[in-house]
């Protein structure tokens, strides 16, 4: 994020990221509604608030847009990368692990019906359940 966007700009964009609504960052930090929205600078007691009740925030970025947003942000970042890869490789081996199944669902699937020709079992759903209806009950 280059550092030409006023503070209220990173604000927002901070609060995108989070998934915090304005509404939820006034009670926060106790700012007044539309604080987001009026032109001009913000002292350093807002700032101190914001950074106050949101510990993740990188003071740094806050005022000047420099570094990352969030604090550590060079190592959450490799972390994130790191947790990326991980869901990737999870996501291969559970979609490998799906297709033998669906292998091993076709072969059971065909054993069945091998088995049900052998002993001359017919099976129809509409018999199975006419038979399940005409059953008396216990």
């Amino acid at each position: 994020m280059s550092n030409s966007t006023s503070i209220r700009e990173r604000i927002a964009e901070f609060l995108i990221l989070k998934g915090i609504s304005r509404y939820r960052f006034y009670k926060d930090t106790g700012l007044s509604n539309g604080f987001l929205d009026k032109p001009g600078s913000i002292n350093s007691d807002n700032c101190e608030k914001i950074c106050y009740c949101y510990t993740d925030i990188n003071p740094e970025w806050l005022l000047t847009g420099k570094g990352g947003m969030l604090k550590n942000d060079e190592q959450t970042g490799g972390s994130l990368n790191k947790s990326v890869e991980v869901l990737l490789q999870k996501i291969l081996e559970l979609s490998a692990e799906n297709t033998l199944l669906k292998k091993e669902n076709d072969t059971l699937r065909s054993i069945t019906g091998t088995v049900n020709k052998v002993i001359h079992v017919p099976f129809d759903e509409d018999d199975a359940v006419d038979s399940i209806a005409a059953e008396p009950s216990v």
